[in-house]
């Protein structure tokens, strides 16, 4: 955990620009957040004791988007997934994958809802 000062003057400019554009899109919350914690993919590679490979999902291959068990639905009855490995990679996958389980527990199509909401 310990990557030198190069590391940590990068993750804190990232954290600056990332938090500039929340507050571009939500002024309100400037002045609001008591404590920011950025990660990177090295951090997550050393929590979850992972030397390669992707660190927040499945590989991004043919083959994962060919997987059939992928979806909202488990066999474990009212249990629902969401996120990435749900719909598409990255981060509007992991929206998708929301609309996708919220789809599956209110039985009718959510993106249809917001579409007109």
């Amino acid at each position: 955990m310990r990557r030198g000062a190069d590391h940590e003057r990068l993750k804190g400019r990232l954290a600056e620009e990332l938090l500039g554009q929340v507050f571009h899109f939500c002024p309100r919350l400037e002045g609001r957040i008591d404590h920011t914690e950025l990660a990177t993919p090295l951090s997550f590679n050393h929590f979850f004791g992972r030397e390669r490979g992707d660190f927040m999902s499945f590989a991004h291959t043919p083959q994962r988007f060919a997987l059939r068990d992928l979806g909202a639905h488990t066999h474990v009855p009212g249990l629902l997934l969401t996120g990435q490995d749900v719909a598409l990679a990255g981060v509007s996958g992991a929206v998708m994958g929301g609309v996708v389980a919220a789809s599956a527990a209110l039985e009718r199509d959510a993106l249809e809802d917001l579409a007109t909401g």
